[in-house]
C-alpha cells in the first residue's frame, strides 16, 4: 500500500472513529454517526460493500489504489478486498503501535497470550474471505480494538493478494510467516 492510500485509511478510520472535537485540528470531518453502526453490523463482505462507509472509504481512494495497480489481485476482487478493510478497521477503537500479531502474542492475564495460539492459527489457516473476515474481526475485538491502524489494513491486502495469488510467494513474505513470527517473538517478551 502506497503512502496515499495510508493516509486516506487512516484519515478515513480517523472520521469514523474520532469525536468532532478530536478532529479539529487535524481538517477532517467527522462521519455520519450511523455510518460506523451500519459496517458494524454487516456479516458479509458483500453486506459491506453496500454501506455508506464503505463507498465514502471506496471513493476516496485513487483509482490505480482501487485497481491495486500490478498487484495479483483481479481488478473484480479489489472492491472484496477493500470492503474487507472497511469492515474489520471499524471494529479497532484506538490506533495502537502494535501489530495485530504482536498485539495479540502479548500476556495478558497471567502468563499466556491474548489471543490463543489456536485461535491465532485458525486466522492463519482461513481459507476463504468469509472466513478470514469472521475470524479477524474476532481477534480484533478480543484486543478491545487496540492495534495498528495503517498495518492491519496492509496485512488484509497482503492477505487478499496472497489468497488470489496462484504461485506461491517465498515463505518469508508470506503474511502467516510473518504473523507466526511476531506473534512467537511477542508470545517469548521479545516483541
Amino acid at each position: 500500500m502506497d503512502d496515499q492510500a495510508k493516509q486516506v485509511v487512516l484519515r478515513w478510520w480517523q472520521s469514523m472513529m474520532l469525536s468532532p472535537e478530536q478532529l479539529k485540528g487535524k481538517g477532517i470531518q467527522a462521519a455520519p454517526s450511523g455510518y460506523k453502526a451500519q459496517l458494524r453490523r454487516t456479516n458479509s463482505i458483500d453486506e459491506a460493500m453496500l454501506t455508506e462507509a464503505f463507498r465514502s472509504l471506496w471513493l476516496a481512494l485513487d483509482d490505480n489504489v482501487t485497481q491495486l495497480g500490478q498487484s495479483p489481485i483481479r481488478q473484480s476482487k479489489a472492491i472484496e478486498c477493500w470492503a474487507a478493510v472497511a469492515a474489520v478497521l471499524v471494529h479497532v477503537k484506538n490506533n495502537s503501535e502494535h501489530k495485530l500479531a504482536v498485539a495479540a502474542g502479548r500476556k495478558g492475564d497471567g502468563d499466556k497470550s491474548v489471543v490463543s495460539e489456536l485461535r491465532f492459527s485458525q486466522l492463519q489457516n482461513a481459507k476463504t474471505p468469509a472466513d478470514f473476515l469472521r475470524r479477524l474481526r474476532r481477534i480484533v475485538q478480543q484486543l478491545k480494538g487496540e492495534v495498528a491502524v495503517v498495518n492491519l489494513a496492509d496485512n488484509i491486502l497482503q492477505w487478499f493478494a496472497e489468497h488470489e495469488q496462484m504461485r506461491p510467494r517465498k515463505a518469508d513474505k508470506r503474511i502467516s510467516v510473518q504473523w507466526a513470527m511476531d506473534y512467537y517473538r511477542a508470545a517469548a517478551g521479545k516483541a
